[in-house]
This record gives C-alpha cells, sequence and structure tokens, in this order.
C-alpha cells in the first residue's frame, strides 16, 4: 500500500515543518504568522495562487526564515505532484530548482540562528521530500542518505525542544517505511544498514496524531495508509474511514480528501457508496474550481476497479471505455494510463486476449514514469486472471 504515497505524502510533508510553532530565538510578528498560515491552508486546499501570494509575503519580510523557504519548495511539489499528476516535466524541473534553493536558504538560516529548533525542522522535512522523490524514482541510494539527513535534523530539532511532538511525525514515517522496504531493495537495505520498527513507527505517528501542534493531521493521513495495507498487523480500514471522515469535514474542497474517503470506501467494500462517491467526483470535474480535468482518471479507476472487485467485467470494461474516450487529447498521467493497463485485464478475463495485447502494448508506449512497464510485459506473456485474494486494492502500484 505504499503507492499510497502518490496520493497524499506530500500535503503530508508540508505539515511536517510548515506551520512551526515559533519557539526559539525569534519571534514572528502576529502578520507574518497569518500570512504562513494562509499560504499553508492554501495548499490544504490546492488553492496555489493564495499560497503563493502568502508566502511571497513572508518572504518579503523574513528572506531566509524556514516558513518561506519550505513553503515555496512545498507550493512547487505539491503543483507537480496534484496539478500536473507528476506527468509534466517541465513543473519537475520546477521543482527540483526550488527546493535545492530552498535547503540552501534554510542553511543560511541555521547559519544565523543554530539554536532554532524550527530550521533544523524544515531542513529535515525537505531532506525527507528529496528522499521521497528519489525513492519515487527509484535513485535507492540517493533517498537513502537524503532520508539520513532528514532523520538527523529532525533528531536535532527535538534534542533542542523535547516537546516539540511535531518532529515525531516524520520520525515515525521513517521508522515504519524503513522497516517495510520493498522487497526489491531488501539487499541494498542490508548493504547500507537501512534499519526501521514499523511498530515504533506507528507509535510515533500516533504521539504526532494525539500530541503535535500542527502534524495531528497528517500523522492521520499517513496511519490511514499503514492502516489499509492488507496482510498488515494494522490493517484497520474501518478506523482510516473514520479518519478521513474527520479530515474532509475539517478540509471539504479538498478533491484529493474526497477521493481519499472513496478509497477507503472501496477498502471496506462499500461498493455501492464508492461508486455514489466517484459519480458525484466525477460530476465536480469541471463546476468546482478545484476538481481539475487531470482528475477525470482517478474517477473511472474507482468505478471501473470497483466493478472488477464485484465479478462485474463487462461493466467494467465500458467505464475504462468511457475513461479513455474522456481523456482523447489529454496529456497521459499516471492514472490515465494505469486505467489502460486495468483495461487490458479486463479484457483477458472476458476472454479478448487479443484486445488485452493491444492494451499492455499501448501502456509500454509510454516512459515509464510510474513503474507499469514490468507489470505490462508480465501480462504480455501471461492472461491475467483474478488472483485468489480479489483484484487489489484501488491505486495504481
Amino acid at each position: 500500500m505504499r503507492k499510497w504515497l502518490h496520493i497524499m505524502t506530500a500535503v503530508c510533508l508540508f505539515f511536517t515543518a510548515a506551520l512551526f510553532p515559533v519557539r526559539a530565538e525569534l519571534t514572528l510578528p502576529p502578520d507574518v504568522m497569518e500570512y504562513a498560515t494562509v499560504g499553508i491552508n492554501g495548499v490544504y486546499s490546492l488553492d496555489f495562487d493564495t499560497a503563493q501570494e502568502n508566502i511571497q509575503k513572508v518572504f518579503a519580510l523574513y528572506p531566509d526564515h524556514p516558513f518561506a523557504h519550505f513553503g515555496n519548495a512545498m507550493i512547487a511539489w505539491s503543483r507537480y505532484e496534484y496539478e500536473f499528476e507528476t506527468s509534466d516535466d517541465q513543473q519537475r524541473k520546477v521543482f527540483e530548482k526550488i527546493l535545492d534553493d530552498s535547503i540552501t536558504g534554510i542553511k543560511r538560516w541555521i547559519k544565523q540562528h543554530p539554536q532554532d529548533s524550527n530550521g533544523y525542522m524544515g531542513i529535515g522535512a525537505l531532506y525527507g521530500l528529496r528522499a521521497l522523490f528519489n525513492m519515487r524514482n527509484r535513485n535507492w541510494v540517493t533517498s537513502y542518505f537524503a532520508g539520513r539527513k532528514a532523520i538527523s535534523n529532525l533528531e536535532k530539532s527535538l534534542k533542542l525542544d523535547p516537546t516539540y511532538y511535531d518532529a515525531y511525525f516524520g520520525l515515525g514515517i521513517y521508522e515504519y517505511f524503513a522497516g517495510t522496504l520493498p522487497s526489491v531493495i531488501k539487499a541494498l537495505a542490508r548493504i547500507v544498514a537501512i534499519k526501521g520498527d514499523p511498530d515504533e513507527g506507528v507509535k510515533f505517528l500516533n504521539t504526532a496524531r494525539q500530541k503535535a501542534h500542527f502534524t495531528s493531521d497528517s500523522a492521520k493521513l499517513i496511519l490511514i495508509e499503514v492502516q489499509n495495507t492488507r496482510g498488515s498487523k494494522f490493517y484497520a480500514p474501518e478506523k482510516s474511514l473514520e479518519f478521513i471522515r474527520q479530515l474532509r469535514a475539517k478540509f471539504p474542497k479538498n478533491p484529493l480528501m474526497h477521493y481519499v474517503e472513496i478509497i477507503c470506501l472501496y477498502e471496506t467494500k462499500n461498493y455501492d457508496e464508492v461508486t455514489a462517491q466517484a459519480r458525484e467526483f466525477l460530476k465536480l470535474i469541471g463546476t468546482d474550481k478545484f476538481y481539475k480535468d487531470i482528475y477525470i482518471s482517478r474517477a473511472y479507476t474507482a468505478l471501473g476497479t470497483t466493478h472488477m472487485a464485484l465479478g462485474n467485467f463487462e461493466n467494467a470494461r465500458d467505464l475504462f471505455e468511457e475513461g479513455k474516450q474522456k481523456l482523447q487529447g489529454q496529456e497521459p498521467s499516471r492514472w490515465g494510463v494505469w486505467n489502460e493497463l486495468r483495461l487490458g485485464q479486463v479484457y483477458d478475463v472476458l476472454g479478448k486476449r487479443e484486445k488485452a495485447k493491444e492494451q499492455y502494448k499501448y501502456v509500454l508506449t509510454f516512459k515509464d514514469k510510474w513503474g507499469f512497464d514490468e507489470l505490462a510485459k508480465s501480462l504480455l506473456k501471461t492472461p491475467y486472471q483474478v488472483p485468489a485474494d480479489g483484484v487489489g486494492p484501488l491505486p495504481p502500484l
């Protein structure tokens, strides 16, 4: 279920450090705190214009404060992740440049304010973001070293202020995910001595959920992922559904919170409600400014996969084909290409092997940004059959 990091982790990481409690050697004026808060809430609402406008106000008054640098980096990351669905190479370059500049800027701040726990929290979170980005691009070694820098700085922040419970959020993420590494990199993990403790990670995340000033909601989002991981000792999808409904009530305008609820409904097998919510999600695209056209493929993922789970493969085929038509002329996104692969699986189940192979070959025409090629090649050799435990989770690999 680590694939959930592709849905909400950037937002979670944003709250690792973005709303720093100013408790070290510098007290910011209330208006600057307000600018930072409005900017951060803009990211959580995917209102990037408002976010950028307010972060720039912080820059104007405190050019190297971690608020400004971290906020700027997270706006760039969130736009790449959500507005462009990690599908725009130019936006990726923008994000990478801003991330490098932000880390450099916070280093200047720490040099001037070496006892400021906020600086270490901010740079730790940015190194964590770099680790995530490198991991998603399968650059395991560089991801590891960025992750170690992240943990080192978060621990410095906590040493300066042991009651800075927000630091437990980042530490919890590291302990849990380092302790549940995918098998493909376990050999590498042994070489570079990556160690993690999932139990300790979940404990830290719950500490942040219960005690953190600003990362409580973020901890809930990560715990949703943990609790929806099939086969895990922490599997508790009903609790995940409870958490996301709390968050949707708090951030009702965020379409990605809406979509995470759809995923949780799927995981709890509330298939009628999945269909109703996915239809509502689709209806809001084009009528609500935050529901972008690029999210169309997400709606069809939910609709088509639900029918697959119910065994209604002809309906699933029709829905994936309908989604394919709706996406004509749109740049391919991760979710859109995933639906193309799912359509091939449906054709296999329906006995349409040649059409299935056409789909898998079509998936292979795209640059493998999302790691689908291995599965597509495998399915070209061996027709898809529904596993004994069902068609699997709703999100892409």
